[in-house]
């Protein structure tokens, strides 16, 4: 197939189309129409909020997938990061360059680890922060954080929401799942032609950042998975992404030290006497409990 725009390819994956928008109970854009969530075994992962950002533990040797939803009546692309490197290319992340996922209207789409090829995909998995893939390209500083920047396409078209019963949310711990939507024959990826956008804010990430905890885990280039791909085309509205969307994770004893995640309360005992034998004031206790019989 030959392409007007050479510069607009797209890789082409599984889509889930979805009933009604169900919100995820993590990161979502300001105006609710795009979000993502991690999942493990089919399970959304636990999710906390602090100071504004989102969290998650990552438990070493745990595989993850990355979840996008487009809760919208349009196609959207989403250039998705996991740890400062694109999960396409494996490239530091940068929106205005690098391809991403299209995602059609009210769908979703899996994305289960950094692509090695159109046919296969090595898995996301949480490990020590210096076996980590960023870690090991050279990024280490940029551990710990998954991001994903949404564009809308250039040619709007307004779909209705497909009616489509799917089965109830699979939850674990505090994160809310999706459900096991039907899947459709394709997912997609893109390159987008508009590469003069504007640099993101770096704010957030830097109040992010201030941690006074070392960060512990990281992501890893697992086992080759079986996800296939093919291009297709597709052209951003505007140069800037509609939505940027971040979470960060770590492990339990880390969120714990950091107070995103409330630790074990430490026992309480009563405080000790000098005189324990002079603590009865010398007047009459009330009696016991009465007890009534038949």
């Amino acid at each position: 197939m030959k392409f007007s725009n050479p510069f607009a390819i797209l890789i082409a994956l599984c889509t889930i189309w979805a009933a009604a928008p169900v919100f995820a109970d993590n990161d979502t854009s300001s105006n609710g129409m795009y979000s993502f969530q991690l999942e493990s075994d089919g399970y959304s992962l636990p999710t906390w909020y602090w100071n504004g950002y989102t969290y998650v533990e990552g438990r070493r040797g745990e595989r993850y997938n990355i979840r996008v939803f487009n809760h919208s009546g349009q196609r959207v692309e989403a250039v998705v990061t996991v740890d400062g490197r694109d999960a396409i290319t494996g490239q530091p992340g940068n929106y205005k360059k690098n391809r991403g996922y299209v995602i059609e209207p009210y769908s979703s789409v899996l994305i289960k680890g950094f692509r090695t090829s159109w046919r296969d995909v090595a898995g996301f998995y949480f490990t020590d922060i210096d076996n980590s893939y960023s870690a090991r390209m050279g990024t280490k500083q940029n551990v710990g954080v998954i991001g994903v920047a949404v564009f809308e396409e250039k040619t709007r078209r307004e779909y209705r929401r497909p009616i489509r019963v799917t089965p109830a949310p699979r939850k674990r711990g505090l994160g809310t799942g999706y459900g096991n939507a039907r899947p459709t024959e394709e997912k997609e990826a893109s390159q987008s032609r508009d590469a003069d956008a504007a640099a993101p804010s770096t704010q957030s990430q830097e109040s992010a950042g201030r941690r006074t905890q070392r960060q512990r885990i990281g992501t890893g280039y697992g086992h080759r998975e079986y996800s296939p791909a093919t291009s297709t085309e597709f052209k951003r509205r505007t140069r800037n992404p509609g939505a940027r969307l971040a979470i960060y994770y770590d492990d339990r004893q880390s969120l714990v030290e950091r107070g995103i995640i409330p630790g074990p309360r430490p026992p309480v005992y009563p405080a000790p006497h000098p005189f324990p034998e002079n603590n009865d004031p010398g007047f009459a206790p009330p009696p016991p409990p009465a007890h009534y019989w038949e």
